[in-house]
Formats: C-alpha cells, sequence, structure tokens
C-alpha cells in the first residue's frame, strides 16, 4: 500500500499498490495466511492453493485501505459505507475453504473411500 494518500478527516485513505506477479513466501505467508482463513497447512496441504490464490487476491474495486490515527489499517467499502479489519476477499476464502473440504469428502465418499467406510470396515476387521 501506498504512503501517500488522501485525507477523509482523520482517516488516511491508501492506494493499493497491486504487483500481479508477486510470489508469496510459502513458509511464512502462504501458510500465516492459510490459518487465518481456516486451513491447517500440516494437515491440510490440498487446500494451501487456496491460501497462495487469496494471499495475492487484489481489492474489489469499491473498497480502499485506510489507516486510521493510531495507523493501523483497515478496509472501507465506499459504496455500501462498510468497514472491515479484515481483507474483504478473507471471508471469501474461508467459505471457499468450507467447500473445498465438502467436496473432497462428497469425492471420497463417491470413490468408497469415506470416513465413514473406513470407520465401518476398521470396526469389521477388528471382530
Amino acid at each position: 500500500m501506498s504512503g501517500g494518500g488522501t485525507f477523509i478527516g482523520d482517516q488516511l485513505i491508501l492506494e493499493e499498490e497491486y504487483d500481479e506477479n508477486y510470489i508469496p513466501s510459502e513458509q511464512a505467508e502462504v501458510q500465516d495466511y492459510a490459518r487465518e482463513i481456516g486451513i491447517d497447512p500440516n494437515t491440510e496441504p490440498e487446500l494451501l492453493w487456496l491460501a497462495r490464490e487469496g494471499i495475492v487476491a487484489p481489492l474489489p474495486s469499491q473498497w480502499k485501505p485506510c489507516q486510521n490515527v493510531n495507523g493501523d489499517i483497515y478496509y472501507f467499502n465506499f459504496s455500501s459505507g462498510e468497514s472491515t479489519w479484515d481483507h474483504p476477499c478473507d471471508e471469501y476464502y474461508r467459505k471457499l475453504v468450507l467447500q473445498e473440504r465438502e467436496r473432497a469428502k462428497l469425492a471420497a465418499a463417491a470413490a468408497g473411500t469415506g470416513t465413514a467406510k473406513e470407520e465401518k470396515r476398521k470396526r469389521r476387521d477388528q471382530r
């Protein structure tokens, strides 16, 4: 985000500096963001692509990064008047994580490798 900007009252309206070629560091940024959107990088590496995509997502056009008098960054939607501390795309990616988990469960169940079938098989094998 740019250091310059426009003041509205005591709030600084910043401009996003979006770099479509930016590649975040896998260990620090991607894994931290994965946790932020509800992915456990250790047990769900198959979902890390969502974190890689989400961390570089640009702000939707109606949103601007802003800075309050304490120096904290928040996001403001100039169309709706909504503000949030989280990047506006974070909730979208949290929902995608849930959808991908559900899709994976359905695919596993369809392939006969769902957890319910595995549990039933384990109980049968223990007899």
